[in-house]
C-alpha cells in the first residue's frame, strides 16, 4: 500500500459454494457468503470489522499523541440489512466505551474518530451512522 491504494484480492475455493479466500498483501482470510455455509465470516460483517478496527486504531493513536493513559477500548459495531430496500442497511450503530478517561475525554476522542475516519464517514454519508461513547473513569 505504499501507494496509498489497498488492495484486497479473492477467490473461490472449488467444492464449497459460497466460501472465498481473501487475500491482502501476505494475509489470507476465509469468507462465507450470506447464501454459503455462514460459517466464516461474511462481507457485512467485514464491513463492521473494518469500522471497529478503525476505531480502536485510531482512538489509541489520538490518546497517545494527546498524552492521554487509556486503560482500554472496547467498540461494538451492528447493522441491519434493509428490510424494504436490501441493497442499503437500515441502520448502522456503533457504542465505543474507554475505559480509564472521563466523559468529556471519551467525547473528544470519538470526536477526533469520526472526524478522520473514512470508513465512518463513507457509511454516515450513505445510510447514516449512530455512535454512542461510553466513558468507564
Amino acid at each position: 500500500m505504499s501507494s496509498g491504494v489497498a488492495e484486497v484480492s479473492g477467490h473461490t475455493v472449488s467444492g464449497a459454494p459460497g466460501r472465498f479466500i481473501l487475500d491482502a498483501r501476505e494475509n489470507h482470510l476465509v469468507s462465507d457468503s450470506r447464501f454459503g455455509p455462514a460459517e466464516a465470516i461474511q462481507a457485512g460483517e467485514l464491513l463492521l470489522a473494518a469500522i471497529v478496527s478503525c476505531a480502536m486504531a485510531n482512538i489509541q493513536s489520538n490518546a497517545e499523541a494527546d498524552d492521554i493513559r487509556i486503560d482500554n477500548i472496547e467498540v461494538h459495531a451492528s447493522h441491519r440489512r434493509g428490510t424494504t430496500d436490501p441493497t442499503r442497511y437500515d441502520f448502522t450503530e456503533v457504542r465505543i466505551e474507554i475505559h480509564g478517561v472521563d466523559q468529556p475525554t471519551a467525547d473528544s476522542l470519538a470526536a477526533k474518530f469520526a472526524a478522520s475516519c473514512p470508513i465512518y464517514n463513507t457509511i454516515g454519508r450513505g445510510s447514516g451512522i449512530d455512535l454512542t461513547v461510553v466513558a468507564h473513569p
